[in-house]
């Protein structure tokens, strides 16, 4: 009877067949949004330079999404996804960033373990890339895992973006320079809308399920074109509308998040901290938090480290410096841009005329540069005073009266295409080798051309006259400019009345920050000291100007070529120091800033010293373990000392292995995932017929549902019942004018789980 009931079936269903119902994407382009979504945001965060090679932290962002998409498809309880996610999110991360794991003690599993466990739970606060990798990768996984889950399963889109909208605004307000997250935070912002209104069109769907109700042609398409206009239009309102106030309120509620302008001495309204970092300006600024990321690495042919320049700043306004150029082109008619093809720089090398000492020597540098090292201007770094570059630009600076188109003495040279993370450039620049007697006595011929390296503006506030009085003081009994600058320069390293800290006090509204140094503080960083110094100078009538740029690094490796040493250049070795100039020698650095537990600064080596040793320390945190700093003069502004041992790396074949593992993980707990949770009936069937492929018994063309069932069932007895209860369910579902009713849909996924369970001991083959 059973099969004359089954023949009849098959007989209608060909003389009327059941349409077939309209396949729509809801489910998959909201997936695809997702992913779009956090790939977006994880472009946001990586452009924003807070990490060098933290590529693997997009890699996670998205994986975590189609894990928690295919859990959210196979319609697994919640609790099921809780307790996947932090298995998924570790067979994502780990062979994700297992290759690039610096070496820790012993190199046994647990010492891995542990410096995993340590990096996922702190790693945004660590100074080292990796670790600060892994904690982003932590991050960003369970934004990803949450956002997929919520927005595909729960359909709640709002809530789904709201951890992606917290990653984006704390990048926007701690970015180092907001012109490279800009395009990728507005994609994110974009994406957010419309993953927000797909999981709304998800909700919707389902309740047109469950109250039977079908869908009007062509709503689903209407509907996200009209959600993507709206996305794109607020977007564009957003951008486009001005703000109501000038005031930074992201510096009032986040006063230590490091908020505004970044760069060394940033001001920071509202009391904010800025970042370390290269600034081409000296000015006097808040407290400074150090977040190191690499910025450049170096060669010279002489084998010694030295400080990077990068830009003079000659322009002396209330306390802080700035360079001879504005928006609108140089300040004063005494500087001037020249424009050169490579090779030696457009300048009067005649040292009758005073741009360049009788005693100076050649020193050339190989640079390899990343994005954004030189701030927002592609800036050429030189290891002392500029000479010449293999790349075309504009060289910037004092003009010679002899000859308008040459320069006396380079501020900065300007490139004429972009930096991009690896440009190499290859500058050289010249090095004074005069003694200090030589120095001494240097006299006071200055050439006309200095006059303006003197100037010092007072606003009314009697700040000038303070200074020269204090410089006085300091130089009584000095005959000469270069004892004079000695002795300043030695009063301010002398610990008993001045020390560096990155968290100078307050300075009251009306009064400069560097007359306030001097007289009441007597604290501060770099660029304090620096400033105090060169205009000390100024007004004892030498010829002074800052230069802004890096401190020599920390030494990395011997390089193969020459066994020249190689130095690594961080954010945090951003520096400024002062340079006075002496007739017939030309411009001769000073090193103010003392000696500290975030910085070894040394006065600078006179005579032959300066181009052949001994070597220049840096104040520097070591970089991602590298290996000891050498000890002398300079060093960049702030850090730790920390100096890790060198130990061996992780073998090959134990990363290959480990990764493959965790491959073959990830794919076997998706397969389990998929095979124990279909999301709709007709899925849980397939997945009985996918049993069946394993069992080697595969669906007939001719045969029921009942029949396929019932045969399957003598191979796995114990899920026999269950198996005929879902076949019979299946096939009421579709042939049924009625159909099945949700209520037995999912008593019929559940009781697929039961017959999975059942049949679980024999996966094996058997004869069918």
């Amino acid at each position: 009877m059973e099969a004359w009931v089954d023949r009849s079936v098959q007989l209608r269903d060909r003389a009327h067949p059941k349409p077939e119902p309209i396949r729509n994407y809801t489910f998959e382009i909201g997936a695809a949004l997702c992913v779009a979504l956090i790939a977006a945001t994880a472009w946001a965060v990586l452009a924003a330079g807070w990490v060098n090679g933290g590529g693997g932290a997009a890699v996670v962002a998205v994986t975590s999404v189609v894990e928690a998409a295919l859990l959210a498809q196979a319609r697994a309880p919640r609790i099921a996804a809780a307790i996947a996610g932090p298995f998924l999110g570790l067979a994502a991360i780990v062979p994700t960033t297992l290759a690039a794991m610096p070496p820790v003690a012993g190199q046994t599993v647990g010492s891995i373990a542990g410096h995993y466990v340590r990096a996922l739970v702190t790693g945004l606060a660590a100074s080292t890339d990796w670790d600060f990798t892994v904690g982003l990768c932590a991050i960003l996984f369970l934004c990803g895992y949450w956002l997929g889950w919520v927005a595909l399963r729960e359909h709640r889109g709002v809530l789904a973006v709201i951890p992606v909208f917290s990653v984006l605004a704390t990048n926007v307000v701690n970015a180092k320079d907001p012109d490279p997250i800009a395009f990728p935070e507005t994609v994110a912002v974009v994406l957010s809308l419309a993953v927000i209104a797909a999981a709304y069109l998800g909700a919707l769907g389902d309740r047109w399920v469950a109250a039977r109700i079908t869908p009007i042609g062509g709503m689903r398409v209407r509907f996200g074109s009209s959600a993507a206009a709206v996305a794109v239009g607020l977007t564009v309102v957003a951008l486009l509308v001005p703000p109501l106030t000038n005031t930074d309120i992201s510096s009032r509620l986040f006063p230590r998040a490091g908020i505004g302008n970044s760069g060394k001495g940033g001001s920071q309204p509202g009391g904010g901290v800025a970042t370390i970092g290269f600034n081409p300006s000296v000015e006097l600024g808040g407290p400074l938090v150090s977040k190191p990321h690499l910025e450049l690495t170096y060669t010279t042919t002489n084998n010694v480290p030295a400080y990077i320049r990068v830009e003079d700043d000659t322009q002396f306004v209330d306390g802080s410096w700035f360079p001879q150029t504005g928006i609108n082109g140089p300040t004063s008619n005494t500087w001037n841009d020249v424009p050169f093809s490579g090779g030696p720089l457009p300048r009067d090398t005649d040292p009758a005329h005073g741009g360049v000492g009788a005693d100076q020597q050649q020193v050339q540098a190989t640079i390899v540069m990343q994005k954004g090292a030189t701030g927002q201007q592609p800036l050429v770094p030189f290891a002392g005073d500029p000479y010449a570059v293999n790349l075309p630009g504009t060289a910037y600076g004092a003009v010679a009266p002899t000859a308008p188109d040459l320069l006396l003495s380079v501020d900065d040279v300007q490139l004429g295409q972009d930096i991009l993370n690896g440009t190499t450039v290859q500058s050289t620049s010249l090095v004074s080798t005069a003694t200090a007697t030589q120095l001494e006595n240097a006299g006071l011929n200055y050439p006309s051309w200095t006059s303006p390296y003197t100037e010092t503006k007072d606003d009314g506030s009697h700040s000038i006259a303070t200074i020269a009085n204090l410089a006085k003081q300091w130089t009584s009994g000095q005959t000469n400019p270069f004892d004079e600058a000695t002795a300043i320069q030695n009063h301010l390293r002398n610990p008993a009345f001045f020390q560096y800290t990155l968290t100078p006090p307050a300075v009251p509204q009306s009064t400069w920050p560097v007359v306030y140094f001097l007289t009441v503080s007597h604290r501060g960083y770099c660029q304090y000291f620096a400033s105090a110094m060169g205009t000390m100078l100024r007004t004892l009538g030498i010829p002074t100007r800052l230069v802004s740029g890096y401190g020599p690094g920390t030494t990395r490796a011997q390089s193969g070529r020459q066994g020249l040493r190689e130095q690594t250049v961080s954010t945090s070795d951003a520096h400024s120091w002062v340079e006075a100039y002496f007739p017939g020698y030309g411009w001769i650095p000073f090193e103010p800033t003392p000696p500290s537990a975030q910085g070894d600064y040394e006065t600078p080596p006179r005579g032959t010293q300066a181009v052949s040793g001994p070597p220049i320390a840096s104040a520097s945190p070591v970089l991602r373990g590298t290996p000891t700093p050498a000890r002398g003069f300079g060093g960049g502004d702030p850090g730790a000392t920390n100096t890790p041992t060198s130990r061996p790396g992780i073998p090959a074949p134990v990363i290959g292995a480990l990764a493959v593992l965790g491959g073959a993980l990830v794919l076997i707990v998706a397969a389990l995932l998929w095979l124990a949770l279909p999301r709709s009936l007709n899925g849980a069937w397939r997945r009985v017929e996918a049993l069946g492929v394993m069992s080697g018994m595969d669906r007939r063309r001719a045969e029921t549902h009942r029949a396929y069932a019932a045969r399957l069932a003598k191979a796995r007895p114990r899920a026999g019942d269950a198996l005929g209860q879902l076949a019979a369910v299946t096939a009421r579902a579709e042939f049924s004018p009625e159909g099945a009713s949700l209520q037995e849909r999912a008593v019929a996924l559940h009781t697929w789980r039961r017959a999975l369970f059942a049949a679980r001991p024999r996966l094996g083959r058997s004869p069918g």
